[in-house]
């Protein structure tokens, strides 16, 4: 069974409703993975606004009467694929799950994958069903995830810590204007003055030090979430410093500029963004040929990668 035949079911609300066929998510998926390989739509693993209207363009050369739309056509679909795709990566991280590149499906246990899905409900539907696109949506979004949702991830849990130390806190001095207004009953009004001064420096004593051993207790957990929260911050930030490098690495990395240099020949070589794809996984594992293609003259170049995707 294959997931994508769920695109031909209706999406969307109202006008916008359509029906997506296989060859139309073929066609989406090529254009994608192109764009994504163009420094003018794409820079630091983020696509620049604009771009689905690059991909509602060469839907519209490729497949003239299918007037599909980038807003909310395109936009839609590629939601769909990155949280499927997103899905896929967040089993693959987890033992037990496998991927069959053969099936291009998800492998685990029936049991593992209903438990995984009780808290990720984004899983749903992946088990037993083919996601044809994987390998492509990989090449497309999987630097950009890496480098950026464990560096998120980080930032929201110190950002959640900040905000319940601060509902805490706020809670704590609450509890204190309680505990005054009912500490002692009024007798007159000068009394009243001198008790309230009195209970207020009581209140602040408690603070420091308190008869009440839940409230240290509470103190003290209050310090650590404290010392926690800014341990968590340096540890964002030092993600943050380490993605970073390896981003300035990466650049300066003359490997990887051959790389870049080799896909933007096999691109203006016409080759199709599958070919793209297969090409850049033979100079992966054979870097030699990168070499040898720039060392032929141009009219062979393309001769020499059909030969090369043949042979692997």
């Amino acid at each position: 069974m294959d997931i994508l035949e769920g695109s031909i079911a209706v999406r969307g609300r109202g006008k916008n409703k359509r029906k997506w066929i296989p060859v139309e998510d073929d066609e989406l998926i090529k254009a994608l993975v192109d764009v994504s390989l163009d420094s003018r739509w794409r820079s630091d693993g983020s696509f620049k606004n604009g771009y689905t209207s690059v991909l509602e363009a060469r839907l519209a050369e490729k497949l003239p009467d299918s007037k599909i739309s980038a807003t909310p056509h395109i936009d839609s679909r590629l939601r769909y694929f990155k949280t499927k795709y997103s899905a896929l990566e967040q089993m693959l991280n987890k033992s037990g799950f496998t991927w069959d590149p053969t099936k291009k499906m998800i492998q685990c246990e029936k049991q593992q994958y209903e438990t995984h899905c009780k808290n990720n409900p984004d899983a749903k539907g992946l088990y037993g069903v083919s996601f044809p696109y994987y390998d492509e949506l990989s090449m497309v979004y999987s630097k950009d995830m890496a480098t950026s949702e464990g560096a998120e991830d980080m930032t929201d849990a110190v950002q959640n810590l900040e905000e319940e130390l601060v509902r805490v806190n706020a809670n704590d001095e609450e509890d204190g204007e309680d505990m005054t207004s009912i500490e002692t009953p009024r007798r007159s009004v000068d009394s009243t003055s001198s008790s309230s001064k009195k209970r207020k420096k009581e209140w602040k004593g408690m603070k420091t030090s308190s008869s009440d051993p839940l409230l240290d207790v509470f103190n003290e957990v209050s310090g650590d979430l404290k010392v926690a929260t800014m341990s968590i911050g340096k540890m964002a930030q030092a993600m943050d410093r380490e993605a970073s490098n390896q981003e300035k690495a990466r650049d300066e990395d003359p490997q990887q500029k051959l790389r870049e240099k080799v896909i933007n020949e096999v691109r203006r070589l016409e080759f199709t963004g599958s070919e793209v794809i297969k090409a850049a996984g033979v100079f992966v594992r054979m870097p030699y040929q990168m070499g040898m293609l720039f060392a032929l003259p141009e009219p062979l170049r393309r001769e020499y990668i059909v030969d090369m995707l043949r042979g692997n």
